[in-house]
């Protein structure tokens, strides 16, 4: 009797259904930088460059590898504190937040895949190759870092919306849980926005392949995997990696974000991409270090003078956003009031 050929889109398969359920016992989502790999990541490219600077640090030993790492000052000040508590709050909002942002997403897709009628999969048709699986993948990926940008730039950009992101500013250091000390109105219009950029993506997939699984490494969709495998936890570090000046113009460097999180002037509203910096590039907001530069994390004004610190609580963390919201529309209406008497 012939034993049956296992073709490489099973073997795929297969292989992405052991990993998505081996990672899925464990306690935390395999969809953000909680994950294993980003954790590792974060600690072995953090340990080599301690390596290569321990006598310039004069941080030698594992002591010294340890208070590179995560040094005391930093994970145990106030700010620090706050991050853990937004983000321990959120994770008990993200179901809804999920919900919504999925549920969206799915709709958009559906509309667009009935739109394309003549192109609607034909279940008889053979099921689609790896490179297919790949490359809906990546264009999954770059159509979600697509609406980031634009969810990121909106919030710097727009009064109104300024102040709930601006608790994600107001950390005044950095570390891998600053990621996650966003109000959940951001994330609400995250999710809307990310729905309306992948939906079109996923419905033409759909169109073209019906269901289809991505790629998945170690129970980590393919880009998040690379992102973090290239120090995704390091952007919100103390510790700096740039990619140079050729590699900077296609993707952020952790170097970048912190950039981006300084309350300098030159800093201010730049870097706005999460993986691509091909976006910031196309639309004049990218800036590259020419070398180390030394930041300083928080909210500033257009002089860099730092402003007061307004988010001391979880309390203080999701109400003076709505305040402070509420004043800038009460800003941006008094004009028009004026003009209109």
């Amino acid at each position: 009797m012939a034993e049956s050929a296992v073709s490489p889109g099973d073997a795929l398969g297969i292989a992405q259904r052991a990993g998505d359920w081996l990672f899925g016992l464990l306690p935390f989502t395999t969809s953000d930088r909680t994950h294993w790999t980003g954790l590792a990541a974060f600690l072995l490219i953090g340990s080599a460059i301690w390596f290569c600077n321990r006598r310039t640090l004069r941080a030698e030993g594992f002591s010294g590898l340890v208070n590179f790492l995560v040094p005391a000052h930093i994970y145990f000040s106030r700010s620090s504190l706050v991050d853990a508590k937004v983000f321990l709050a959120n994770r008990v909002l993200s179901p809804l937040v999920g919900l919504f942002g999925q549920g969206l997403l799915v709709a958009v897709a559906a509309i667009v895949a009935q739109s394309m009628g003549g192109l609607i999969h034909d279940a008889s048709k053979p099921a689609a190759s790896t490179t297919a699986i790949v490359l809906a993948t990546i264009c999954m990926a770059i159509a979600g870092d697509f609406g980031t940008y634009w969810t990121h730039r909106l919030h710097h950009e727009r009064s109104v919306l300024w102040p709930f992101h601006k608790l994600h500013h107001s950390a005044e250091h950095l570390t891998p849980l600053t990621v996650f000390r966003k109000h959940p109105v951001y994330d609400l219009i995250s999710s809307l926005i990310r729905a309306l950029c992948i939906g079109p993506v996923f419905g033409f997939i759909l169109a073209l392949f019906g269901v289809l699984n991505l790629v998945t490494i170690l129970g980590v969709s393919l880009a998040l995997a690379l992102f973090n495998v290239a120090g995704a936890n390091l952007r919100h570090s103390h510790i700096w990696l740039d990619f140079g000046p050729v590699m900077d113009h296609i993707f952020i460097s952790p170097a970048q974000h912190q950039i981006h999180h300084s309350m300098a002037p030159r800093h201010h509203d730049r870097n706005y991409g999460e993986m691509l910096a091909i976006w910031d590039w196309a639309f004049g907001t990218l800036y590259i270090p020419k070398g180390r530069e030394i930041l300083q994390f928080g909210v500033a004004d257009a002089n860099g003078v730092p402003e007061p610190q307004v988010h001391i609580s979880l309390v203080t963390a999701y109400a003076v956003p709505f305040t402070e919201a509420a004043g800038a529309l009460r800003a941006r209406r008094a004009p028009q009031q004026v003009a209109a008497e």
